[in-house]
């Protein structure tokens, strides 16, 4: 039998976050809202977690699972790529992050002359155990024209290439050509591949009417993006590559941003991470990451990850993880700061008591 270095113990004690391949041009198959299918080529980095005791992963394999899916790529598919992943790997948390060329028949606004834009979008997705995560980003391009410029010129005012870039969260499906279309309305006046004499004089009197700062344009996408059905969470950024400056101007705007008056105020004590002491214990018993998660029944992928401090331990975790040390579960639960109803009925029966006690 051939050696099989990947799956040699690693004794470095070092978790890598993500590793897999990447730059990889493969041939997809995603949704066109008019055509139903688009064929495109792909740029993708597919990749795990890996356990701090594992030396290395099995790279054949993200070209295999990608060989079995080469039609559709969307939503729909994305999280059944991502579970083989973990399930071929072994691993815990998969990754998958994909770039290609999208394009779209525009008609010019007067001569009708058609031609294709091309607009960069990306999936970028994770599964992490059970829970799944999906971004689809947008890279728009756009015309803006400056409504300081034209307040103060007497012959017209300067206008730009936009690049609007999006990225959504999804709890449903949205279409590409909608959010192009959303952000295109926002715009002094959308691009066109091509374009008469009739074409331009009319995008140029459009854009001079409809003047936009970039501090406009982010607020407007951000306000029309979030009533798309199914968008949980989107970030917009704008660019404006000026034409009379040596710069860009630029903003950001996150939806919903983080909400200052919910912060926690910072706690005056620090525990000792609960990943330390599950390791100190582990180690003290001589077990290594892999035994002690396979006499506990959990991936080694998880034990990693919580010893590392990257992951919460489920409840059922802690009381696998206790058993497998023959230490008493109501402590290993509190060492990973959690109360069981049972304490926490003790403590409401007696809370001044608990106090006194606490305070020693």
């Amino acid at each position: 039998m051939l050696p099989d270095h990947a799956s040699e113990p690693d004794a470095r004690a070092l978790p890598i976050d993500q590793v897999g391949i990447g730059r990889l041009s493969y041939p997809i198959t995603v949704w066109d809202k008019a055509r139903q299918r688009q064929d495109t080529v792909a740029q993708f980095q597919v990749s795990v977690g890996l356990p701090a005791d594992f030396k290395g992963t099995h790279m054949s394999r993200f070209l295999e699972i990608l060989e079995g899916h080469r039609g559709e790529l969307s939503l729909t598919t994305v999280p059944d790529i991502l579970a083989e992943v973990q399930r071929r790997l072994e691993a815990d948390d998969a990754y998958l992050d994909v770039a290609f060329p999208y394009f779209l028949e525009r008609t010019a606004p007067v001569s009708g002359a058609r031609s294709l834009m091309e607009y960069k979008c990306r999936f970028r997705a994770s599964r992490k155990g059970d829970e799944l995560d999906f971004v689809l980003c947008v890279d728009v391009p756009v015309t803006t024209l400056c409504p300081c410029s034209k307040a103060v010129s007497r012959y017209g005012a300067h206008n730009q290439r936009g690049i609007v870039s999006v990225e959504l969260r999804l709890d449903d499906m949205v279409w590409i050509e909608d959010v192009v279309a959303v952000v295109e309305a926002q715009a002094s006046s959308p691009l066109y591949a091509l374009l008469k004499r009739e074409d331009e004089k009319y995008v140029t009197e459009k854009a001079y009417e409809n003047p936009r700062f970039v501090e406009d344009l982010v607020r407007d996408c951000v306000i029309a993006l979030r009533e798309l059905p199914g968008v949980s969470w989107l970030t917009v950024e704008v660019e404006n590559l000026e034409s009379i400056h040596n710069h860009s101007a630029w903003a950001r705007v996150v939806w919903p941003g983080e909400d200052v008056g919910s912060r926690a105020p910072a706690r005056r004590f620090q525990p000792r991470p609960f990943g330390e002491l599950l390791k100190s214990r582990r180690e003290s018993q001589g077990l290594s990451q892999r035994g002690l998660a396979t006499r506990a029944g959990i991936s080694p992928s998880i034990l990693s990850r919580i010893e590392a401090g990257l992951r919460e331990p489920s409840d059922e975790s802690i009381a696998a993880l206790a058993k497998a040390l023959g230490v008493d579960a109501t402590r290993m639960a509190l060492a990973a700061g959690r109360l069981s109803p049972e304490l926490i009925a003790r403590i409401q029966a007696d809370p001044e008591g608990f106090l006194a006690w606490s305070r020693r």
